[in-house]
């Protein structure tokens, strides 16, 4: 049975069972900032399990696209080494949601499996929590599984969580019940304990389907309360299934992978045998990935899930290095991926041109980093030939990883042909350190503790604070939760208040926090708020404060005064404001494929990242910045629609951010041609500028944000670009900056002379002149003192060697000065000359024609390696190459370390 048809007779399976099928979610959740990526088909109905959220249908079904990169079994250098686990997978599940419960999934499940599949009832057995007689009678007595193939399993009291499953810490949880598939002796391991379900963990028994029972919220002290609506969650492993239904002991041999393995085969020209074998299922499942994170909005970086998206694809593009392919190749099996997964997620084919731009860009990256890592690595080789070492260094591993992004199970291949090792276990501990330091940045939530109840009534669990800020810049409120623990980088005490309702923005969608106030009625001690966060419970002021003082007086009195400071808030709006603008003048101008990657917007500048190939021209960006203005100009009016249908915000034509989840209700922002007419009951005067979905704060009109102006407009990622701008009185600042700075440059110059722009050609047309007699002056006196050393050049080996430190006023003057010596040394010759052109430390190495004819000498090679001695990188032709160095400084050691690479080399 192929992998699709699966997929469709699973859907169709619970639709005939009265289940809503529900697309998938994406794997970017932008709703949800716990989680990089999406990794069980339970996170897009998190809201409605907490009772947040609702939905028009009790029952639901989908195929869920899911990413797991750390974790138990899902260790990224792991991946590829055995037959189940992957970094993307699909998970098929059935909920219910308050309606029905253990007997009629246990039921369905075993009827999809034994019938709908065909699997044989002999072959599959079930494991129970210990304590859930319940599930058990189900298994035996209505299913008809012997009580011999029904093991339970866990004992949550002495902390063995196996078939019982939790949300997190505290939070729903209940028993769960498994099902596994014997897959025979042959597969049979040599665990002491015996090989059985439960017991090991190999492939004999594999588990396929898990259905949990949430029946209790787990409080803080471990006591099991009753929720009050049971549901049900539960996850079938779908490459897991396909395999077994093609009869294949290993995920890798079913349909969903056999195709990228016969497509890398084929560009490879090697069998899918041995190591090679591990190496295409390694680029097989980090094609997918790579695939469909890129699909999804996520784009390769040096932070966060695309962090974690360019770690996958390095280590797919590493691999194929170890299978010979050193030209970019993984968009290649991209291409397979999406032919043979566009059917199931037509997202793939109608993003197919970005995401095989996306991939091979990063791969033409990574080749660079692989030439700049490896030269890093002979510089420590040598080190260690020196010292006598034999180990590489955990810290040298980590550097090499850092900073040069270089696989350390590439250092490890690298070093094992120089008869090295790697210490494996000190590079753990770096990479450890920095996800401790990485931990601490968010410096905000660090430390803090669980919420201490003001209000007798509190409950984490439902309550939820309102957010006002939209109407009210102060409100009186009261208390009813505190937390604390951590310090702010000032090493001040941190408490986190939570609020009945708040005025207080917390940040989200790149929006900043508020900042302000807030007053305890009582005392009248006034604390300033130094930022707000978003937690499930609401939005959550964080001030520094004595924790036990802010709790007692809080207890004694919860009455609170929040003031939002109007200034701070005031400039946040115009440039929230302003960035839609750009957003909208962005597609006018560079077309309707721009989309919005990300931004920031703060009380004195924007930022704002899109998707778009190339750089935007001068004249593009001018025109943006015009046209952003004009709708300034003409004061359009900033229409806020608080609850509109998303289906309707859909049918009007609202950009959404792509990936985003929404509710069945959104919130709107429409910039509206309407000069004065617009208004938010007659929104329909005049056309539409921008309409997008916006949870964020904004200008009344658009005459408020005042003048914008672009400050920057640079590359951030492969396929994305970022404009910043500045609006209101920061924009009048810059113009005004500029203005002085014409002015005193005209002081300078002639009052009584030709317009400013005729005296600044003049100026610069004789500075040109000048710098052309200063070179000929630097040549002159350069080729003088480098002929004593022309006529006596030292020797190394048989090789003329002339080695110096010159000045020359740019590249090109020193270029001269090498072909000048090189060409006096006649055959056998090698230059090497430092200098400092246009203040930049300089390294030139050229070589004699001869030498390069019979491959004696390479003047690239060359240069690349006395670069890497001090720090520097460069590179080039055999005859002609140069190296940018770190500083002044790294010159004379370049030059020093040249006669015993020579030596070495040649």
């Amino acid at each position: 049975m192929k992998a699709r048809e699966i997929r469709t007779r699973f859907l169709d399976f619970f639709a005939r069972h009265g289940h809503q099928v529900v697309p998938s979610s994406t794997l970017v959740p932008h709703d949800d900032p716990t989680l990089l990526f999406t990794n069980a088909g339970m996170n897009q109905f998190k809201g409605v399990f907490l009772g947040l959220e609702h939905r028009d249908y009790k029952r639901a079904a989908s195929v869920q696209k899911c990413m797991r990169v750390s974790g138990k079994h899902n260790d990224l250098e792991e991946v590829g080494k055995d037959a189940r686990h992957h970094t993307f997978f699909e998970m098929l599940g059935n909920w219910s949601f308050g309606d029905y419960y253990k007997r009629e999934s246990i039921v369905w499940g075993w009827e999809f499996l034994t019938g709908e599949m065909g699997l044989d009832p002999q072959r599959l057995w079930v494991s129970v929590y210990k304590d859930d007689d319940e599930s058990f009678a189900i298994w035996r007595d209505e299913v008809g599984v012997p009580a011999e193939r029904i093991v339970r399993l866990g004992d949550i009291e002495k902390g063995d969580e196996e078939n019982f499953w939790s949300m997190a810490d505290t939070g729903p949880c209940g028993p769960c019940t498994e099902i596994h598939i014997d897959q025979g002796e042959a597969m049979r391991c040599d665990h002491p304990d015996g090989c059985a379900v439960g017991v090991c963990d190999c492939d004999r028994w594999l588990e396929l389907w898990n259905h949990v029972f949430m029946e209790f919220n787990r409080q803080e002290d471990g006591t099991l309360d009753p929720l009050p609506m049971r549901s049900v969650d539960t996850g079938l492993g779908f490459e897991r299934l396909v395999a077994v239904m093609q009869g294949k002991q290993s995920n890798y041999e079913s349909d969903l992978f056999t195709p990228l393995i016969d497509r890398m085969v084929r560009i490879s020209g090697r069998k899918a045998v041995g190591e090679d074998r591990i190496s295409m299922q390694v680029i097989a499942d980090h094609a997918r990935a790579c695939t469909f994170t890129v699909a999804d909005g996520a784009t390769p970086s040096n932070e966060g899930r695309g962090y974690v998206v360019r770690r996958i694809l390095r280590r797919a593009a590493r691999h194929g290095h170890l299978l010979g392919m050193e030209e970019p190749f993984l968009y290649r099996i991209a291409e397979v991926v999406i032919d043979e997964m566009g059917e199931a997620y037509p997202g793939l084919v109608e993003r197919r041109e970005r995401i095989l731009a996306t991939i091979r860009q990063e791969e033409e990256r990574f080749g660079r980093t692989l030439t700049a890592g490896l030269q890093v690595y002979q510089d420590i080789r040598r080190i260690m030939k020196q010292e006598g070492r034999t180990e590489l260094s955990g810290e040298e591993a980590f550097r090499l990883h850092d900073t040069f992004g270089f696989p350390v199970d590439l250092t490890a291949v690298v070093a094992e042909e120089d008869g090295f090792t790697v210490d494996r276990e000190a590079f753990k501990q770096c990479m450890e350190e920095q996800r401790i330091r990485s931990r601490k940045q968010n410096v905000f939530m660090a430390g803090i503790g669980p919420w201490q109840a003001v209000d007798p009534g509190f409950d984490p669990a439902t309550f939820r604070g309102e957010f006002t800020g939209y109407d009210h810049l102060e409100e009186k409120a009261k208390v009813v939760a505190v937390r604390v623990g951590g310090e702010d980088t000032d090493g001040r005490a941190l408490a986190h208040i939570l609020c009945e309702r708040s005025p207080f923005y917390a940040e989200s969608g790149g929006q900043v926090a508020d900042r302000g106030t807030m007053t305890v009625t009582a005392s009248g001690l006034e604390l300033a708020v130094l930022g707000v966060v978003k937690v499930e419970e609401g939005p959550v002021c964080v001030v520094a404060g004595e924790a036990a003082e802010l709790v007692l007086a809080l207890t004694a009195d919860p009455r609170v005064r929040l003031q939002v400071d109007p200034r701070h808030r005031a400039g946040v709006m115009r440039h929230h404001t302003a960035t839609h603008l750009l957003h909208a003048a962005l597609r006018q101008v560079l077309g309707d494929h721009v989309e919005q990657a990300g931004s920031v917007v703060e009380a004195a500048r924007l930022r704002f990242d899109f998707r778009h190939d190339k750089a935007v021209t001068a004249e593009e960006l001018n025109r943006v910045e015009e046209l952003v203005n004009e709708e300034v100009v003409a004061n359009r009016s900033v229409i806020r629609h608080d609850a509109v249908a998303l289906d309707e915000a859909k049918r009007r034509g609202a950009m959404a951010l792509f990936g985003e989840k929404y509710g069945d209700t959104v919130r709107m922002i429409e910039i509206h041609g309407g000069f004065a007419g617009a208004t938010r009951e007659n929104p329909e005067e005049g056309p539409v500028f921008s309409l997008e979905l916006c949870g964020g704060t904004h200008c009344l009109r658009t005459g408020d944000i005042g003048p914008v102006r672009v400050t920057a407009e640079q590359s951030v990622a492969a396929g994305v670009r970022r404009i910043e701008a500045v609006s209101g009185p920061e924009a009048l600042a810059l113009y005004a900056q500029d203005r002085e700075t014409v002015r005193s440059i005209a002081a300078r110059l002639r009052h009584d002379g030709p317009p400013l722009e005729e005296q600044t050609a003049e100026l610069l047309a004789e500075r040109d002149a000048l710098r052309k007699e200063l070179a000929a002056v630097q040549q002159s006196r350069a080729r003088g003192a480098l002929d004593g050393a022309l006529d006596s050049p030292r020797t190394v080996g048989d090789l003329k060697v002339v080695t110096a430190q010159v000045e020359a006023e740019d590249r090109d003057a020193l270029l001269q000065l090498g072909d000048h010596v090189r060409d006096r040394l006649g055959e056998a010759g090698v230059v090497v000359l430092a200098a400092v052109p246009q203040g930049k430390p300089t390294l030139l190495v050229t070589v004699t024609p001869d030498l390069v004819k019979t491959g004696r000498a390479h003047a690239g090679n060359l240069v690349k390696t006395l670069a890497a001695k001090v720090g520097g990188r460069g590179g080039g032709k055999p005859g002609t190459a140069q190296a940018g160095l770190p500083d002044t400084a790294a010159l004379a050691a370049a030059l020093a370390a040249v006669d015993e690479v020579l030596a070495e080399s040649t």
